[in-house]
């Protein structure tokens, strides 16, 4: 029987794992983070580290200083990813990490100057148990009798991981190479300006795992006149629990960038808070998974929605 043949991957990226921040108030962001549903793990008068509820050891750090996006990170499958980026791609040399759960870790610099860590080896906490599932009945299914809709309680929402983020960039061409050649990642679906197909200016990448089903994008591009992050994406169990906890962060004071809507490309039902520094925060349930065999889609930018549920122009959702 003839073996099928295995593509090696440029790196051999897993999934997302962390981002991390410089804030100039901890408290009042910490507040916001744990009112949006992140988890702390470790704080002190000028740091903390926050975790969602899926079984991570950290996902999300922020230190005392200007406002800033200092870094996000990627999971490796093994040590020897670590090492072959040092000597690859000029990584720094591989540490231990000081962070919940330990493990290894080095650093790459993207065209850009964004820091771009690379993790092995840390052990992650307990999952949290899910809400019990929504049984719903539609015309065409019924699966719900003599029973009510499952009530949740009014509060942060259970986050599960940090599922994707998107970035500003100067230039799209050499970033988009960069995470390309670099660490292997994917274009599942990109954007290019009016009339012009050589000219695109958004991509939604993913990370490359073969015949493995993985999300639509983990890292999604635009290009702009700045290099920052535009927003993380962290998912939540389903769109039932991104209506309660839009409910209760506007209970708690905060500012909504967008109502609860769902993208055309890669499908998911979103909703997108500001923090204190107005960095976009996001939930995310119902993700569109693809695989090696997906072709990559190029669209022009003025002919797709930025959310299928609102005619809202899409300036409010990147704009400062």
């Amino acid at each position: 029987m003839r073996r099928k043949a295995v593509r090696k991957l440029i790196m051999s990226i897993r999934s997302l794992h962390h981002v991390s921040f410089t804030v100039p108030d901890i408290e009042k962001t910490r507040q916001f983070a744990e009112d949006f549903g992140l988890l702390t793990v470790e704080k002190s008068d000028d740091h903390f580290i926050m975790q969602t509820g899926g079984g991570d050891a950290w996902c999300y750090k922020a230190e005392r200083g200007d406002r800033g996006f200092s870094a996000l990170g990627f999971l490796v499958d093994d040590e020897s990813d670590l090492e072959n980026a040092v000597k690859q791609h000029g990584a720094s040399e591989v540490r231990k990490l000081d962070t919940p759960g330990g493990g290894l870790g080095v650093t790459l610099t993207n065209p850009e100057g964004l820091k771009v860590d690379l993790v092995y080896g840390i052990e992650g906490d307990t999952p949290q148990e899910v809400q019990p599932e929504l049984r719903l009945n539609t015309p065409a299914l019924r699966t719900r009798f003599a029973e009510p809709q499952s009530t949740r309680p009014l509060g942060p929402t259970s986050l599960y991981r940090l599922g994707h983020l998107g970035l500003f960039v100067k230039n799209y061409k050499s970033s988009a190479e960069w995470f390309e050649k670099t660490l292997g990642l994917k274009v599942s679906d990109s954007m290019h300006v009016p009339g012009n197909p050589e000219h695109s200016v958004v991509a939604f990448m993913r990370i490359d795992r073969g015949e493995e089903w993985v999300d639509h994008h983990s890292i999604f591009l635009a290009q702009s006149d700045k290099t920052d992050l535009h927003h993380i994406s962290f998912e939540a169990q389903d769109f039932e629990a991104q209506a309660r906890a839009h409910r209760w962060l506007l209970s708690r004071g905060w500012e909504p960038n967008w109502g609860i809507g769902r993208h055309p490309l890669g499908c998911h039902v979103f909703d997108v808070w500001f923090d204190p520094d107005r960095y976009r925060f996001e939930t995310f349930t119902d993700t569109d998974l693809l695989n090696d065999k997906h072709k990559t889609g190029h669209h022009d930018i003025s002919t797709h929605e930025m959310d299928a549920w609102s005619s809202e122009p899409p300036e409010a959702y990147f704009a400062d």
